[in-house]
């Protein structure tokens, strides 16, 4: 199943529910181990949360995902402790990404209009961190965002519009302040 981007849906369908409740019980049964089972849960859970998982990819715990087969994550990550994924919509992850603490990846939004927020229906839109690229601590990534590789979002930013490859971009929205090499 994938949810169709920037139309409006029905949060609560039986399939989307069902989805949903499959990856909370991974995730409970992740963030619930023992520290001591960290590695066992990077091999054998963690790759049944995700649609693709590279390797040597490393999450602090604990972790929040809400569906995680529409999410794919390249290789030699590392992901800080209290990551949301809010995965309604695709979201693509490269390799060789850094992510700070209490990063969330958002691609849902609700309806401005109230009598269509009070049915449930949300809309998704699709949101890619490619290579190389370093998320600092207490971001939030909103849907339809790109952050280009080898960039790099300053720490309690809000990425509301794409960022070009090579950028350093800070704020609430974020805007690119510096070029980088």
């Amino acid at each position: 199943m994938q949810i169709k981007t920037d139309t409006l849906i029905k949060a609560n369908e039986d399939d989307l529910v069902f989805l949903k409740e499959k990856c909370a019980g991974l995730i409970y049964q992740i963030n619930k181990a023992a520290p001591s089972r960290r590695e066992e849960i990077h091999e054998t859970l963690l790759p049944k949360v995700f649609k693709k998982l590279g390797q040597n990819t490393w999450f602090d715990f604990p972790l929040n995902v809400d569906y995680g087969i529409f999410t794919t994550i390249g290789a030699d990550c590392y992901f800080n402790h209290h990551l949301s994924i809010g995965d309604g919509g695709r979201v693509k992850i490269g390799s060789h990404v850094i992510v700070g603490p209490y990063v969330g990846i958002y691609t849902a939004d609700h309806p401005l209009d109230v009598a269509l927020r009070n049915k449930g229906l949300i809309s998704v839109s699709d949101i890619e961190i490619e290579d190389n690229v370093f998320i600092g601590a207490n971001v939030t990534i909103l849907g339809g965002v790109k952050i280009g590789r080898n960039s790099v979002i300053g720490a309690g930013s809000v990425v509301t519009k794409s960022i070009e490859p090579y950028s350093l971009a800070v704020g609430v929205p974020a805007r690119v302040i510096k070029k980088l090499k």
